[in-house]
């Protein structure tokens, strides 16, 4: 005959509490002391050990009454020897843990969720274990973003190929837990920095892992030229404002990276240059170095000076015969700039009117018959 397991321990289990509260209500009087309790819960942890074992080590259900019994053993026994604090709910918590590590370790392939909320019953016994003999709040809520983080990130080892998005929650919650523990003892800025450089560091491993999820490394190089602006706001005075020119040259980065590595990148020089004249125009500018209108035909000199600069590149390193006239007339420009600086307000619409007019000459220049 077939003995189906649950049924025979919980029917027995039923049986005995059953017991229990018959003998109670028809007057016998029954010792409560902790230390009995303990050991009858201890016994019961025992025989559903014994029924897990029995039915094969992959029933792991099994171990929720063994881990929650032998809890309350354990429990009754710091009541016994006088412990009165948080630490006596710890057992509970400690119990409830291992059926979720067994599961996981059983079949991590399939079991992977396991590790989430084994994650938060280990936070709540070691939050229960350690509370009352702490004196700050902040470690319990970094101990919490950090095994969560733990959680995510075995559940990213487990199975890089597929499960490669809990990189990000991991690597985020991982850093919230690092500024959790900082918030009382670092500026605020710092905080906001590292913050944003958590997050980017975790889109860059994402992109490692699997070289074809480009998007990733976009997104954490955009979040770590982000993350620069309040650690520089955090030395005072006008060094957050430079971040501006940070911000220009982190632009120009990728199209120099663009050129330098692609044989038909060409192109990407123009944007590179450009944007990094602006950055240093506006360097100069905070700086003070250009600051009222006589000083603006110095800014104009280098901007016209930058991008003849950029294609001339282009013209002399790439072969581009185009770019040959729109050199000289940058640099004819930015010499133009240096010499009528105190006209700077009219620099421009002269700069136009001379464009246009060179324009409509080689539209009107007779073309030779062929």
């Amino acid at each position: 005959m077939k003995v189906h397991k649950s049924s025979l321990f919980w029917g027995i289990l039923l049986i005995g509490f059953g017991a229990y509260a018959l003998a109670q209500s028809m007057g016998y009087e029954i010792p409560q002391e902790p230390t009995i309790w303990a050991y009858i819960f201890g016994g019961i942890g025992l025989l559903s050990l014994i029924f897990y074992f029995a039915d094969g080590v992959k029933a792991w259900g099994w171990l929720f009454p063994v881990g929650i019994f032998g809890a309350l053993a354990v429990t009754l026994v710091m009541v016994a020897n006088g412990v009165d604090n948080a630490a006596v709910g710890s057992p509970l918590f400690f119990g409830l843990l291992i059926p979720f590590v067994v599961a996981y370790f059983l079949d991590r392939a399939r079991n992977w969720w396991a590790l989430i909320p084994g994650g938060v019953m280990l936070f709540l016994a070691l939050v229960t274990l350690f509370v009352d003999t702490t004196g700050s709040d902040e470690w319990i809520g970094s101990l919490f973003l950090f095994m969560i983080a733990v959680s995510f990130l075995v559940v990213y080892l487990n199975d890089r190929a597929r499960h490669w998005w809990a990189l990000i929650p991991g690597g985020v919650t991982l850093f919230l837990a690092l500024v959790v523990l900082l918030s009382t003892t670092v500026k605020g800025e710092w905080i906001g920095s590292l913050f944003l450089f958590a997050v980017a560091l975790s889109f860059f491993v994402v992109y490692l892992n699997n070289r074809a999820h480009q998007w990733a490394l976009l997104v954490a190089y955009i979040l770590f030229v982000l993350s620069i602006a309040p650690a520089m706001a955090s030395f005072g005075g006008d060094t957050a404002a430079y971040f501006g020119s940070v911000f220009l040259l982190a632009v120009a980065a990728p199209f120099f990276v663009v050129y330098f590595r692609f044989e038909n990148g060409w192109w990407a020089i123009i944007p590179a240059g450009a944007t990094t004249t602006l950055a240093v125009i506006a360097t100069l500018a905070i700086a003070g170095w250009i600051r009222d209108t006589e000083s603006g035909g110095i800014s104009n000199a280098i901007l016209m000076g930058g991008l003849a600069a950029t294609f001339a590149v282009v013209w002399l390193r790439n072969a581009k015969p185009w770019a040959k006239i729109v050199t000289i007339v940058l640099a004819a420009l930015a010499v133009a700039s240096v010499f009528f600086a105190s006209y700077n307000e009219i620099f421009w619409p002269v700069a136009i009117i001379l464009a246009g007019g060179y324009l409509l000459y080689t539209a009107l220049k007779p073309k030779p018959v062929q």
